[in-house]
């Protein structure tokens, strides 16, 4: 009885023990996120060409979208047309050469302090270095707005940077820009209410000029993959597994794709899309109001007639919790090669299995048809190409695909090796930034927050760094 006695009390002990750590924790925990808060910010507008912009004028921190600050803390100031960027005149000044910067969150860059944006990175460069060729200087004006696609950025420049006659046209894609470009809605909506997911983004599609239509989806020919998909999944469904192939495997099923992506069939897909329309269709009236009246009811009865305020604090063992549980997942991970596998094929599966089993390019039941979704992003750049070079412009792509992965490494590999020929064919500059990026993080030198995601300051700067090499060696 004695002996129990004694396990007893030293069992309440180490409890009552746990649980006072555990409340110091929890102390220490809202300590710092008091002196540390995360700030919650309405940073965009609507805009009815557009979809949305950043909101002019407006000043506010930046810490990401957790209630405390745990990765960056950045003061953010929007220009008078909404832009991060110094306010410049339309007029460009003599002796002056313009570059302008197109994309999402990527070419925004508020994660980092504003000087160490891939714009102004590029900018000091190239007066630091080349500003000696002829006395010009340069200016390199931002014209990222978070969360846009690749059709929005040619509606970008078509209403804003166009107007600012600038000599060199700068555009940031991603895998995951591509599928924006036909997708109407947007997280941005979630910024005024979840529960209401709006339709708020244009999108493009093309149409046909003529009843004899080529389609271009059999020219790559991406069926082989499809077809492993399809397989995949007929085999999970008899057995209750996937075949989870090794990293040797999966590389040669990359290359094998890759290998289809040749430079005439990128010449014959360019000669189809160059037959066909580009079709825009811009969010209805209805949307665009109810998209206005959201947002402000939400400054009204949430923000306090302002656009930003402190978030509100949670649990901070909570919190907690979860990144310990996150840092489990990534060591897991890396004891356990095959599990990273594993989940980029479940990715994959669900991503880009056709729906119909008989028809490998009919798409999946949430995505369409890869080879589909690209070719309306090559028609976008295509037009975009028509419009930059008619005004005497340089148009150059900067490419992250294969380094930012959105939906698993083959899609991005293969979206950057498509983009690497189209712009061969087409004359337009290219910059395979997703190799830098990558030798970097080879190298033991992160390119990304951890939590956040988007490229932090190593990864801005070797952003900034490709783009002035590719002007230092293209200079006419």
């Amino acid at each position: 009885m004695k002996k129990f006695n004694s396990i007893s009390k030293l069992l309440i002990a180490q409890f009552f023990t746990i649980v006072i750590i555990l409340i110091l924790i929890e102390v220490i925990g809202k300590a710092y996120a008091f002196y540390n808060p995360g700030h919650e910010t309405l940073y965009a507008v609507p805009d009815e060409f557009i979809g949305w912009r950043m909101t002019p004028n407006l000043e506010y921190t930046h810490t990401g979208s957790n209630w405390y600050q745990n990765e960056f803390k950045v003061q953010i100031k929007h220009n008078s047309l909404g832009f991060r960027d110094h306010d410049r005149s339309i007029l460009k000044p003599n002796g002056i050469k313009r570059i302008a910067l197109l994309g999402d969150s990527s070419v925004s860059a508020r994660q980092v302090e504003f000087k160490n944006t891939p714009g102004q990175k590029l900018e000091s460069l190239l007066n630091q270095n080349l500003k000696g060729n002829g006395n010009k200087s340069y200016e390199v004006l931002n014209f990222g707005i978070d969360g846009i696609g690749i059709g929005q950025s040619y509606l970008t420049y078509r209403k804003y940077a166009n107007k600012y006659n600038p000599d060199y046209i700068f555009l940031f894609i991603f895998e995951g820009d591509i599928w924006r470009t036909i997708a109407p809605q947007s997280a941005i909506t979630d910024s005024v209410d979840s529960r209401k997911i709006l339709n708020v983004r244009p999108i493009f599609n093309t149409r046909s000029k003529s009843d004899k239509f080529q389609s271009p989806l059999t020219v790559l020919n991406f069926s082989p993959f499809y077809k492993y998909l399809v397989d995949q999944k007929i085999h999970h469904s008899k057995s209750g597994n996937f075949t989870t192939p090794t990293e040797k495997e999966y590389l040669h099923l990359i290359s094998s794709l890759k290998n289809l992506i040749t430079k005439n069939k990128i010449t014959e897909i360019s000669q189809v899309l160059n037959k066909l329309d580009l079709k825009f269709y811009p969010p209805t009236k209805q949307i665009y109001e109810k998209f206005v009246f959201l947002q402000q009811d939400r400054i009204k009865n949430y923000f306090g007639e302002d656009r930003t305020r402190i978030r509100e604090h949670k649990v901070f063992l909570m919190n907690l919790f979860k990144q310990i549980k996150l840092g489990l997942k990534n060591l897991n991970a890396k004891l356990h090669p095959e599990l990273i596998m594993k989940n980029e094929l479940k990715m994959l599966i669900k991503t880009f299995t056709p729906r119909i089993t008989d028809n490998l390019f009919s798409g999946s039941i949430n995505f369409p048809n890869y080879e589909s979704a690209i070719y309306v992003n090559l028609k976008v750049l295509d037009v975009l190409n028509q419009n930059i070079t008619n005004s005497g412009t340089k148009f150059i792509i900067v490419d992250a695909s294969s380094h930012i992965i959105k939906h698993g490494r083959l899609p991005g590999y293969l979206l950057s090796e498509i983009l690497k020929k189209y712009c061969m064919v087409n004359g337009i500059g290219y910059i395979p930034l997703s190799d830098s990026l990558n030798e970097s993080k080879k190298n033991g030198m992160e390119t990304r927050w951890p939590i956040d995601g988007h490229l932090n300051e190593n990864g801005y700067r070797i952003f900034g760094e490709a783009m002035f090499e590719w002007i230092k060696n293209n200079q006419n």
